[in-house]
C-alpha cells in the first residue's frame, strides 16, 4: 500500500509516504542509547521486534494475548508531516480493523498533528489513536504473564502439541475448567513438557480462557472453555 500523494487535512499542513506497508523500521544507533530500548522474538510479529519505551514492550505482549488481534508491527512506516518525519508505534490488525497506535505519557499529542493522522489514515481505511502508557503499564502484570507465555511458546516452536491440544480441549470442555497444576507437574515440569506448551498454545490462540491481570501465572491459575 502506497499513499502517492500528500494530503492538506489542515491549513499548511501537508502529509504523505513512500509506502503504507507495514514493516519494523529499523532503530537509529544513536536512538537505541538514548531511548529505554528493548529487543525481542514475539509470535505475531516474526522478525526480532524492537521496542523504544516499556510501555511499547508491554503493548506488544497485550496484543499477544487479545485473541482478536492477528498481528501487529512495531514501527511500521515512516510519515513526512510537513518538514517532520515520524514513525507511529505499533500497527495492529484486530478483526477486520486495522490500528495506528502511538503511545504516549498521559495520552498527550499535539492536536493538529493527530487531527492531520486521524484524516490521513482514515482515507487509507486505518484508525489512529493515542494510547497513555500509563494506561498500558497499569496491566504490568498481564503483560508480565502473557511475556512469559510467548517466551516459553518461542523457544518451543517447533515442538508438535496437536495430539495433546486436542486431549486438554477435550478434558477442559469436559469438565468446565481446570488448573494449569492438572497437565504440568510441580516437581518435574521437564516430564510435561509438551503439555505445558500445548496448553499455552490453546490460551494464546484463544481456544482457552484464564484471567492472567491480577495474579502471576502459576500451577493454581484457572483455564476456563
Amino acid at each position: 500500500m502506497s499513499s502517492e500523494r500528500p494530503r492538506k487535512p489542515g491549513l499548511g499542513t501537508t502529509i504523505g509516504a513512500r509506502s503504507l506497508t507495514p514493516c519494523q523500521q529499523t532503530t537509529a544507533r544513536d536512538f537505541r542509547t538514548a531511548a529505554d530500548f528493548r529487543v525481542a522474538q514475539m509470535l505475531k510479529h516474526q522478525p526480532p521486534s524492537e521496542f523504544h519505551s516499556l510501555a511499547e514492550y508491554f503493548h506488544a505482549a497485550l496484543l499477544e494475548g487479545d485473541p482478536t488481534v492477528s498481528h501487529y508491527v512495531p514501527q511500521p512506516f515512516v510519515l513526512k508531516i510537513g518538514k517532520e518525519h515520524y514513525k507511529p508505534d505499533c500497527y495492529v490488525v484486530r478483526d477486520h480493523r486495522v490500528d495506528v497506535v502511538e503511545l504516549k505519557p498521559r495520552a498527550k499529542f499535539d492536536p493538529q498533528k493527530r487531527r492531520t493522522l486521524e484524516a490521513f489514515f482514515r482515507d487509507h481505511h486505518m484508525h489512529f489513536s493515542v494510547l497513555a502508557n500509563e494506561a498500558v503499564l497499569a496491566r504490568r502484570i498481564e503483560a508480565c504473564n502473557w511475556l512469559t507465555i510467548v517466551q516459553m511458546l518461542v523457544l518451543h516452536r517447533d515442538v508438535d502439541t496437536w495430539v495433546d491440544e486436542q486431549a486438554i480441549l477435550d478434558q477442559v470442555f469436559r469438565a468446565g475448567g481446570g488448573r494449569i497444576g492438572d497437565w504440568v507437574l510441580a516437581k518435574d515440569r521437564s516430564a510435561t513438557r509438551v503439555q505445558e506448551i500445548a496448553l499455552f498454545r490453546l490460551l494464546h490462540q484463544g481456544k482457552l480462557h484464564t484471567d492472567l491481570s491480577d495474579h502471576r501465572v502459576s500451577f493454581e491459575t484457572e483455564v476456563l472453555p
